[in-house]
């Protein structure tokens, strides 16, 4: 996906314009943040780079990014990517109980083909499920599409470390309202990855076929889910 400066640059005014604790611009915006950024982060960055920020000339470090996000208090896909802006509270709720059912949905059809799975006792980011195919145990991260257009993304959470990630696209059609669920293993997929998620990203074609970017082959859904293995 590409992101400009410039678009970047946009993004982190419209947060620090928004953010309550921000001075205004006249009184030491700029001057504010780096220090925010020094005491709450530890992160040392001189105020002539937070001005290249502003001014699009330059963008911070993808693990830099979390940091700003927090302490502006704005999302951090929405000010990497661009991708989530003010989201709502009960589009947040939407987006999650997707997430949710997906990871359901998938635990069901793993059971289904013999396999077993078991789910983290705590409330770490990665993976949704714990997966025992054969001989074979391995983390399971869940992640469902973001649709713009003809671009479809998936939003990885970090640190993915060796688990597998899978995307999950449900489509309902046709006169019953019959669902179809294709699972596409993303593990190896290429990705940007930025301070606690990473972003897989595909073109979609009039029939509806994924291509990485920059590819010619489609991207096929996995025919079992036991090739997970």
């Amino acid at each position: 996906m590409a992101i400009t400066t410039q678009e970047f640059a946009h993004r982190l005014a419209q947060a620090l314009e928004s953010c309550p604790h921000a001075p205004e611009a006249e009184y030491g915006r700029l001057t504010w943040l780096q220090r925010e950024l020094e005491s709450r982060a530890n992160l040392k960055v001189s105020v002539n780079s937070v001005h290249k920020w502003v001014k699009g000339m330059s963008r911070p470090r993808p693990d830099n990014i979390r940091e700003i996000a927090r302490i502006l208090g704005v999302d951090e896909v929405w000010l990497a990517m661009g991708q989530k802006p003010a989201a709502s509270a009960d589009s947040k709720a939407v987006q999650s109980h997707k997430s949710t059912g997906a990871v359901m949905t998938l635990a069901g059809l793993i059971e289904q083909n013999g396999g077993r799975v078991t789910f983290p006792a705590t409330d770490e980011a990665t993976p949704h499920l714990y997966v025992n195919i054969g001989a074979e145990r391995f983390g399971l991260i869940v992640v469902v599409p973001q649709i713009a257009g003809d671009e479809v993304s998936f939003i990885v959470p970090e640190p993915a470390k060796d688990h597998r990630v899978v995307g999950v696209v449900t489509v309902m059609g046709g006169k019953d309202l019959t669902f179809t669920t294709s699972v596409f293993d993303l593990t190896t997929a290429p990705k940007q990855t930025f301070g606690g998620f990473s972003v897989v990203q595909f073109d979609r074609d009039n029939k509806g076929a994924l291509r990485a970017k920059g590819e010619t082959k489609a991207v096929k859904p996995i025919n079992s889910i036991l090739e997970l293995a």
